[in-house]
């Protein structure tokens, strides 16, 4: 019987599935960065002339967050443009705070409003918010050209267009003399900052719904697979009552995500965000509630299955045969093996290895816990010899003919090809299993 359900619930849903519901609570969260700020700069203040009061800016930030920029963990890799986001940010709200301070000393008549205090401020203040607005958008602009959207090239196009048309506003600002003037570039940058809300909004929106299509797409395609080895459960003779009602409630749950997502694109489409973000988060809850019945489908299968071994602690694994063992865990592991492919990780860093040739010639001694610089994989291709190795959170991938494999501890692994294992005092041996989706199973070493 086939592993590939087995490995592809493990690697590629329940991990991925995680990262979904982080990335979507991210993103509508923080669909959009520029503060409603600059809008109280278009000269309808409380009367004063110029540029107006900024007075309501603060409350207008507070009540309504419509912004351009988006930023989590994912996407800020200490480049520069992320370094240089972080500098605009700061100094806008440096900016801000002044213009604040400003308001309160007019409101209480300690600075006169036409005094060049005040339209110094002002003028500072509507350059930072235009460097944020850039630095937001060419952030947007570095994710829609990472994103390969097919449409990616024209949002593109509109994010510099607007990049343009801000550098154009920043020459007026500078080369202003008069808070007239200053109003009539905050009025153009509010109209240009609405348009870029808008389109930016709209383009996470598509981020947003793309990921969970995706994911939509990926446990649709594994419910067709789990129905096929239920069925083969049942040619066996085999009782799959529990395994058909839980894949019942597990193909209802993705009816409802879909429901969801649509509901959110209509939504989206009728201009109310708010009940699009609702359902957007109903959906990845659809998706994050089908993972755990998905968990407990993938327990059950697991005891119909040969070559899939778990360990706990107080069994031993011993394997003989030509193929491919992955093993993980807590763990502590004997090999011999004969010009063999053999991938280590050691996630904990306190792994011991020792390899030794066929002459008892030591290749590698590492222990990871007392080493400076601790190595996180080790990759040996063609390797004949003895492998000792032992770890708290290791992944271990060994391929080839002639393995003979000695584990224990806590943890779990998988066999496949021709060979024969058992575990603990089990008198009787089983098979390795027929298949392996070996990419698989290096994308699940790779995601722990």
């Amino acid at each position: 019987m086939s592993l590939n359900t087995q490995i592809y619930i493990r690697g590629e849903i329940k991990t991925k599935i995680m990262k979904l519901i982080t990335y979507v609570s991210i993103v509508l969260v923080l669909l959009s960065v520029l503060s409603t700020d600059v809008l109280a700069a278009s000269g309808q203040g409380n009367g004063n002339p110029g540029v107006g009061s900024q007075g309501n800016a603060a409350k207008n930030q507070d009540g309504e967050q419509n912004r351009v920029y988006v930023n989590d963990s994912n996407d800020t890799d200490n480049n520069g443009s992320f370094l240089r986001l972080r500098e605009t940010k700061r100094e806008y709200f440096s900016a801000k705070e002044k213009l604040q301070q400003l308001n309160a000393n007019m409101n209480s008549g300690k600075i006169n409003v036409s005094s060049k205090e005040v339209f110094d401020v002002r003028q500072e203040y509507l350059l930072e918010t235009i460097d944020y607005t850039i630095s937001s958008l060419e952030d947007l602009e570095k994710k829609v050209d990472a994103s390969q959207r097919e449409d990616a090239d024209v949002i593109i196009i509109e994010i510099e267009g607007y990049i343009s048309e801000l550098d154009a506003e920043k020459i007026n600002v500078e080369n202003a003399t008069t808070t007239k003037e200053l109003a009539r570039s905050a009025r153009n940058i509010h109209n240009i900052w609405k348009d870029a809300v808008k389109h930016a909004s709209k383009t996470r929106a598509g981020f947003v719904d793309d990921k969970v299509g995706i994911y939509l797409n990926k446990s649709l395609s594994l419910s067709e697979r789990l129905s096929k080895e239920i069925e083969v459960l049942q040619n066996q003779g085999e009782d799959t009552a529990e395994l058909e009602k839980l894949l019942q409630e597990y193909n209802d749950l993705l009816d409802q995500a879909q429901q969801n997502r649509e509901s959110a694109k209509e939504s989206y489409e009728n201009g109310d965000e708010a009940a699009s973000k609702e359902y957007w988060n109903a959906a990845a809850e659809n998706l994050k509630d089908a993972n755990s019945v998905l968990v407990e489908m993938s327990q059950i299968l697991r005891t119909y299955r040969q070559g899939v071994v778990s360990l706990n602690g107080g069994n031993t694994l011993i394997a003989r045969g030509n193929g491919t063992a992955v093993f993980s865990g807590d763990i502590e592991a004997e090999m011999n093996i004969n010009a063999s492919h053999l991938v280590i990780k050691d996630l904990a860093g306190d792994a011991k290895v020792m390899i030794t040739n066929t002459e008892s010639e030591i290749v590698l001694e590492l222990d990871n816990s007392v080493a400076n610089d601790p190595k996180r994989a080790l990759v040996y291709s063609d390797l004949t010899g003895k492998v000792s190795i032992s770890g708290s959170r290791l992944t271990v991938m060994v391929r080839g003919n002639n393995l003979d494999l000695e584990v224990e501890g806590t943890g779990s692994a998988v066999l496949s090809g021709e060979g024969t294992y058992t575990v603990g005092t089990d008198e009787d041996s089983k098979q390795w299993a027929s298949q392996f989706d070996s990419v698989s199973a290096e994308d699940d070493s790779q995601e722990e």
